[in-house]
């Protein structure tokens, strides 16, 4: 029960009784995972990323919109976010309570209401202070996870790889199994470089190795939550944003990040 109390008065210091009435063009994100990471790699559908921003939702009054968005494996590679992969959404401007429903968070789920509270510091600092923050969010690396034996015939693609190849004097196949990781029986290779084996791909997993466990990015609008960054989409847009998206004069684009 102390545990609880001291969660709910961690959330009085930093909430209790303060309304925001203008939304700062920030946003902040952090992940869960569902077990855990074995040599820092999981699996897409085993993680879930927390984020944070401001959502206007009357004339002067601020939700605090805390959402979770899990990724799954599409034709083309990984899908974070989107309507059918949102875990949660909740506000965190409202108190939490045991067993919260609807906008308000569990009380009891302690992990998540410590993350969220981190996210709202980090969003808080970089308004005052004007800190440096992203230009948009920073994905995880993705691994494809292939069999050993059809590891053997696999063939990486893309500029990035060619690119990089050249830089580095050697050939793209050099490079792929330079780069490969052998994981839990597996043979591992970049996503972005091997998307196009996706049919025998067994898995897709997350790095967290050099993942940071929370982050500030700049959203100058709620449209600014879709985009592409390699082998991975990224949707973490609410229904009103959606909406918006879908009438004529406020269609913004999603925004290209590759």
């Amino acid at each position: 029960m102390t545990a609880l109390l001291s969660a709910l008065d961690h959330w009085r210091q930093r909430l209790g009784g303060r309304r925001r009435v203008r939304s700062r063009p920030l946003a902040a994100m952090g992940y869960l995972t569902a077990g855990p990471a074995s040599d820092d790699l999981i699996e897409v559908e085993n993680l879930t990323l927390v984020l944070l921003s401001d959502e206007q939702i009357g004339a002067g009054h601020c939700a605090l919109r805390l959402a979770g968005y899990s990724g799954q494996r599409v034709r083309w590679g990984v899908r974070f976010g989107g309507p059918g992969q949102c875990r949660f959404r909740k506000d965190l401007a409202l108190q939490p309570v045991p067993g919260g429903q609807g906008y308000r968070l569990d009380l009891a789920n302690e992990e998540l209401l410590t993350l969220a509270l981190g996210l709202e510091r980090q969003l808080d600092r970089h308004a005052r202070f004007c800190l440096q923050e992203r230009e948009r969010p920073f994905l995880p690396k993705l691994w494809a996870a292939f069999p050993p034996q059809a590891a053997a015939g696999l063939s990486g693609d893309g500029p990035e790889l060619a690119a990089y190849a050249a830089r580095v004097g050697r050939t793209p196949a050099s490079v792929l199994q330079h780069l490969r990781r052998d994981h839990q029986g597996l043979a591992t290779y970049p996503l972005a470089w091997t998307s196009h084996h996706w049919r025998q791909a067994v898995a897709v997993f997350a790095d967290l190795r050099r993942f940071p466990s929370q982050q500030v990015f700049r959203l100058p609008q709620r449209g600014d939550l879709a985009g592409f960054h390699d082998a991975a989409e990224y949707d973490f847009r609410g229904p009103a944003d959606t909406d918006r998206e879908r009438r004529p004069r406020r269609r913004q684009p999603l925004l290209a990040t590759a």
